[in-house]
């Protein structure tokens, strides 16, 4: 008997132990180590299962053999045609950022010289995982399956989160060599990876939200002529919607950028013919060279002309009668292009000695020169502390935390045990003793302690996590005048209460577009810290994957389907959207003395903007509110600040401009995202000392240095909507963040406007 009570005894301290251990469980995503299954040797993956007896399957993954952790990428599978009898349906799974598995269904395959071709989007979220392939045939009950398990280290070479990649098409302008050489850390943080074959390259532009910058040597129109017209449009939404382009061109100019010719669409301006140039001390003085160019060779630089071009011209050759641009940085929607009129691979510049500065000069411009600082790098125990060096890391830990949600610090759970330790022993003998009751009694007052104490420690845990579905969200809307392209960018963290699937959906209310696509994702956690995509985890405990569901034949549009979070738990997700809005005529804004602008701003969309400021070169305009739908006039010299100190929030009276204001345990969603937005423009990384390599394409810092000036405004409500199991999340238990940005175009005053000035 005494046995038995020694055994109730500890079947309810284990229970305790265990309600205890869910007190301190914080709210974030369950965490997961990838299983390596066994292969045999010299083969690439093996069959888990084969009833189907397929003996020829060829699977790619990524660009060129590489993919970067966290993005989209593509897996690219080829069997023959004839290898099912019936249709069959294929699914990619492959593990999230929390190890749990995500599956795709494939689109309908593509048949080709007697081959069935797909292509698969999908995220990778773990370096060391496998990637799995299912075809099922048949009907439930009587259907055939085949699976393939490939280890994604035999398929490609994972890029982390927190690394450029650079691919670069067509041959090397001297990048590689510049990158060895450059004193900063961009070289050692940077891949550069040549694309070998055209056909690598995606058909759909998220395929490439990995990649950083595209360099492109247009010099070979045979080379260009193997790419498909769906490639290339791709390649022109990735840069409207965010990416980075180097071009140059030379001798084959008119060939590749003259109108109705592939690459005319990411030429600034419109091609009018070639051009030799033997005056080329701008382009000298720039590299801080004084031998001539044409010197090296003994010939003219060949260069191509354009005309109505747009955009700022970094270096102008000739009179004003005849001039000759030969680097061009133009804004394409929210990207931008350095478009430079001559060949790098080509003599002159291929011998000139000053050909590697003006390469450094340009990576400058595209790393930041602040990153060179020592202090700027961040350090393994920074890593090791705030589990995160990239900005983004920094929202994800912000978003993180839920109003209501509580942790308990594992002081108050030692002295809840202590406690509970000497209730169940002395407390409970000395009860007895005080009252005079006979200890037979303890078979009554023991488990009502037991149960007492069960029923406090569940009611503190349900005090300090809460039993509704809390929702943080937060979304950038960005608009772009010149180009009707509108886009958002979301992200949002679900907390929930309990154990469960649910589907997610984001919802577009207040978008000013037309046909929207809409993607949504889940959210990784740049480098290797705790939680991070690099790092070294323990086994998921959720092996039922959850699905990124597309609309039948339509790879623009997916949503979530079953994603598990366990109990007192957060899932990390996002969503991108674009898409076209009506063309809305309105004057562009004038630059006028010192880089100051006037003009009247327009609001395309149906919400009020309040709080805004206006962005454009050195200086920030307050404009207090932008109603919908309606304009506001802006004037020189009014309500006007230094772009710097507005985005620093820096009073010169108080600190250095050596001085660092930002704090980087801060869980300030909206002073996080107001850097975030315009992260160049606040310093970079000698501001923030974290990097901005995982999203990059949410600063449009590059805008307001050029012929853009941006404006950013708060909105009450996002212009999209969390949708969870076909339903908006409570008012009550949801915190919103959310901003509308509008790009303007700026008429500029000409060259010789500025020269004569």
């Amino acid at each position: 008997m005494r046995s038995l009570s020694y055994n109730l005894i500890f079947r309810w301290f284990a229970s305790c132990l265990l309600a205890l251990v869910c007190l301190a469980h914080t709210p974030s995503g369950f965490a997961a180590e990838e299983a390596v299954a066994e292969q045999t040797p010299g083969e690439s993956g093996f069959w888990v299962a084969n009833e189907h007896n397929i003996q020829d399957i060829s699977v790619e993954l990524g660009i060129a053999g590489r993919f970067k952790l966290g993005s989209w990428t593509e897996v690219r599978l080829s069997l023959p045609s004839d290898a099912f009898e019936s249709q069959a349906n294929v699914t990619v799974i492959a593990l999230d950022s929390d190890g749990v598995p995500v599956e795709v269904k494939a689109p309908v395959p593509e048949t080709v010289n007697g081959r069935m071709n797909y292509r698969v989007p999908v995220k990778i979220g773990r370096r060391s995982s496998n990637l799995q392939i299912h075809f099922v045939t048949g009907e439930p009950g009587n259907s055939q399956t085949t699976i393939r398990e490939i280890p994604i280290v035999d398929l490609a070479e994972p890029i982390q989160a927190t690394q450029r990649w650079f691919l670069q098409i067509g041959a090397d302008l001297g990048m590689a060599d510049a990158l060895q050489r450059y004193s900063s850390r961009l070289g050692d943080t940077t891949v550069l990876l040549p694309l070998s074959e055209p056909s690598q390259l995606p058909e759909a532009w998220y395929l490439m939200e990995g990649v950083d910058l595209v360099v492109w040597t247009a010099n070979d129109s045979a080379q260009v002529e193997k790419f498909q017209p769906k490639q290339l449009e791709a390649l022109q939404e990735w840069l409207k919607l965010g990416g980075r382009m180097v071009m140059s061109v030379g001798a084959r100019a008119p060939e590749l950028i003259a109108d109705s010719k592939p690459l005319a669409r990411f030429a600034p301006g419109k091609f009018d013919r070639m051009a030799e140039v033997r005056d080329t001390t701008e382009l000298e003085a720039l590299v801080g060279r004084e031998a001539r160019i044409d010197r090296a060779v003994g010939g003219a630089l060949t260069v191509a002309v354009l005309k109505e071009t747009i955009g700022v011209s970094r270096v102008v050759e000739g009179s004003r009668q005849a001039s000759y641009p030969l680097w061009i940085r133009s804004a394409v929607g929210f990207g931008t292009v350095d478009f430079f009129s001559f060949d790098f691979t080509a003599d002159p510049i291929a011998s000139w000695e000053g050909r590697e500065p003006l390469l450094k000069i340009l990576l400058e411009d595209i790393s930041d020169r602040q990153e060179e600082t020592k202090n700027a790098a961040p350090t393994g125990r920074s890593v090791a502390h705030f589990g995160y060096t990239d900005i983004a890391g920094q929202l994800r830990m912000a978003l993180d935390q839920f109003p209501g949600v509580r942790n308990v610090s594992f002081f108050m759970i030692g002295a809840i045990l202590v406690v509970y330790l000497v209730l169940i022993g002395p407390g409970d003998y000395f009860f007895l003793r005080r009252f005079k009751l006979r200890m037979e009694w303890t078979w009554v007052t023991f488990p009502v302690i037991i149960l007492l104490a069960s029923i406090g420690i569940w009611r503190l845990a349900t005090w300090s996590k809460g039993t509704a579905l809390k929702l943080n969200h937060v979304e950038v809307l960005d608009v772009d005048m010149a180009s009707s392209t509108v886009r958002s960018t979301s992200w949002f963290h679900l907390f929930s209460p309990e154990t469960k699937r649910y589907d997610i959906r984001i919802q577009p209310t207040h978008i000013p577009a037309t046909a929207w696509n809409q993607l949504e994702s889940w959210q990784g956690l740049a480098g290797s810290g705790l939680g991070g995509m690099s790092a070294r985890q323990s086994i998921s405990t959720v092996p039922t994957p959850y699905a990124i569901d597309f609309a039948p034949g339509d790879l623009t549009d997916a949503s979530l389907k079953q994603v598990p979070i366990q109990i007192w738990s957060s899932k990390t997700l996002m969503g991108r959207g674009w898409g076209e809005m009506d063309e809305f005529e309105a004057e562009p804004l004038n630059e006028r003395e010192s880089e100051l602008i006037d003009g009247v701003l327009h609001n395309p969309t149906n919400m009020t903007l309040t709080d805004c400021y206006v962005f454009h070169g050195r200086w920030a305009y307050f404009v207090a509110t932008l109603p919908a739908n309606g304009t506001a006039r802006l004037v020189p010299g009014q309500s006007v600040q230094n772009t710097g100190k507005v985005l620093k929030r820096r009073r010169v009276q108080e600190l250095s401009e050596g001085d660092s204001l930002w704090d980087r345990q801060s869980t300030d969603v909206a002073r996080i995202m107001e850097v975030a937005m315009f992260y160049s423009a606040a310093g970079g990384p000698g501001f923030t000392n974290l990097s901005n390599r995982f999203q990059s394409y949410v600063d449009l810092s590059s805008h307001i240095h050029g012929d853009r000036a941006v404006l950013v405004g708060k909105v009450e409500q996002p212009a999209s909507q969390v949708q969870i199991d076909g339903a908006p999340a409570a008012e009550g238990d949801s915190q919103t963040w959310s901003y509308v940005r509008i790009v303007y175009p700026v008429q500029r005053r000409s060259d010789s406007e500025t020269a004569q000035r």
